[in-house]
């Protein structure tokens, strides 16, 4: 697992969201469980509308934002939120969600092959706190573009997970 520091704007995102424990039905990189369900709702409003998105997401670029809290640790829930960026707010429809993420410091993992569907977050973590870090927010997210090929070909993909950072106290 590669990892890098870097630093991101504002991120404004258009996309969908599910609230819950997302592998209560399936396990992970699963099409069946609630994270594969939500972008699979997300991608077929993205092809009902492509004509009204084109102008305001970026193309080719999509996010997966797991949002976590206390219920997260206590009883496994957290909001998983699938979209893209966008390049305006304005004519975003209403049937998507926006959702803001602030400006950060980010360490980045590199994932790729089958390190994908392994334990990387704990790899991910067990390095921030080696590193002299801590987490700056309770959100992480997973960076697609033209290098991961999907579920299917994860041998072939390539994926980039941003976790924000700041100095540990």
């Amino acid at each position: 697992m590669q990892t890098r520091i870097t630093t991101e704007d504002r991120l404004v995102l258009a996309g969908m969201s599910f609230y819950g424990d997302p592998f209560s039905t399936h396990g992970a990189w699963s099409g069946e469980n609630e994270i594969g369900r939500v972008w699979t709702r997300f991608m077929t409003y993205l092809e009902g509308h492509h004509e009204q998105l084109e102008d305001i997401l970026q193309p080719g670029v999509f996010y997966e934002v797991h949002t976590y809290s206390d219920e997260t640790v206590s009883r496994g829930l957290f909001e998983v939120f699938v979209g893209a960026r966008l390049t305006s707010l304005e004519g975003a429809p209403p049937a998507l969600l926006i959702k803001t993420l602030p400006a950060s410091e980010y360490a980045v993992f590199t994932v790729q092959g089958e390190e994908i569907a392994t334990d990387w977050y704990s790899q991910a973590e067990t390095w921030i706190a080696d590193s002299g870090y801590q987490r700056a927010h309770d959100f992480t997210f997973q960076y697609y573009d033209e290098r991961f090929k999907g579920v299917e070909q994860m041998e072939e993909s390539v994926l980039d997970v941003y976790i924000p950072i700041k100095p540990a106290a």
